[in-house]
């Protein structure tokens, strides 16, 4: 009997399974919706839930335990103008057109939220190497996503069922952050309803 036993074992072991889940927490918070099977998108809600209620606390960037939750959480330096290219190149159009302006001219053209700073040469070094630190996932978690829900006490996901996966029958999910300002006005009703009477 499984009684009082939470969580699902995945067919991993403990140091696996908790690496899957950090691997899928990343995932979530770095493109914010992910597709994956549904026992897994139920174990990562638990999970991301949790980040995200640390995160909105002050100082949540200094928490140790935090870092726990996710894979590579620090913000990235791309040096080299070929390199911040190649990184460009992977975004999505809106956003990489966005970055290309502000890269070109950083103080005529507003600096996309991803984007923590560009460090450029100046003068005789004008030829130099460009910098372009991007944020990453525990800053965009603490910065951009949980200010979203500063006035919600939890309920920040939603899963979505796909159907059966081809091949092995496994049922699909996508899981999600809510957007901004999108929480239920009115709680859900819960309990019976009274049957009609003839």
């Amino acid at each position: 009997m499984r009684h009082k036993k939470i969580g699902r074992k995945f067919g991993r072991e403990s140091h696996q399974r908790s690496a899957l889940l950090r691997s899928l927490c990343s995932s979530l918070v770095k493109y914010e919706r992910i597709q994956t099977t549904l026992a897994k998108a139920k174990d990562l809600r638990r999970m991301i839930e949790k980040a995200v209620t640390m995160a909105k606390q002050e100082g949540a960037l200094k928490k140790p335990e935090l870092y726990g939750f996710f894979h590579s959480s620090e913000d990235k330096e791309i040096v080299g103008r070929d390199a911040i290219k190649r990184y460009l190149s992977n975004l999505p159009k809106t956003v990489r057109e966005k970055a290309e302006k502000y890269i070109e001219n950083p103080t005529q053209n507003p600096k996309p939220d991803f984007i923590v700073e560009l460090l450029t040469s100046d003068g005789e070094r004008a030829k130099g190497p460009k910098i372009l630190r991007v944020e990453g996932i525990m800053t965009k978690l603490v910065k951009r996503i949980a200010p979203r829900f500063k006035e919600q006490g939890g309920g920040y996901t939603r899963i979505f069922k796909l159907g059966k996966r081809r091949g092995d029958a496994a049922e699909m999910a996508l899981i999600e952050f809510l957007p901004a300002g999108q929480v239920s006005e009115q709680p859900r009703q819960i309990g019976w309803k009274p049957c009609r009477t003839a």
